[in-house]
């Protein structure tokens, strides 16, 4: 919702596989008035994924404690130019442990863009430290940019 109302984002492709969640979302998009910019997939993104292969400027990983599941959607998704990754995930608080969880988070998005002919470099850019989850364990979002 905030890519169409505050950043007036053009056209927002969003894949929910939770019935009640499908409802709320086309309640939202209508109370809000940006129904006609926004395209629902329901279910799988892996199954929707023809109809916005290529096409997004960013790509919101928002399931927690992981989206991995969703990586391969989410680089083949991205435009040709590149465009960036949102990732969110649960971590340790430990310095060295999150260092090596955006370490991983590079070199997996590579692997994954390689393996999909994709020719891009991925850098992690910044990494938000929204809240606790648990005792030593932070939800956190990473802004990973994709490049050509």
């Amino acid at each position: 919702m905030p890519y169409l109302v505050h950043a007036r984002a053009a056209m927002v492709h969003a894949c929910e596989w939770d019935a009640d969640a499908l409802v709320a979302l086309r309640h939202n998009l209508l109370q809000n008035g940006v129904a006609a910019r926004c395209i629902v997939h329901a279910g799988d993104n892996k199954e929707s994924l023809p109809a916005f292969a290529m096409c997004a400027h960013r790509v919101n990983l928002g399931l927690i404690p992981s989206s991995e599941a969703g990586w391969p959607v989410a680089v083949a998704a991205l435009r040709p130019e590149g465009g960036w990754l949102h990732v969110h995930a649960n971590v340790s608080s430990d310095p060295a442990l999150e260092a090596a969880w955006t370490a991983r988070l590079e070199a997996t998005f590579a692997r994954l863009a390689a393996e999909a002919g994709r020719s891009f470099h991925f850098a992690v850019a910044h990494v938000e430290r929204v809240k606790w989850y648990a005792p030593k364990i932070r939800h956190v979002v990473a802004d990973v940019l994709a490049a050509p």
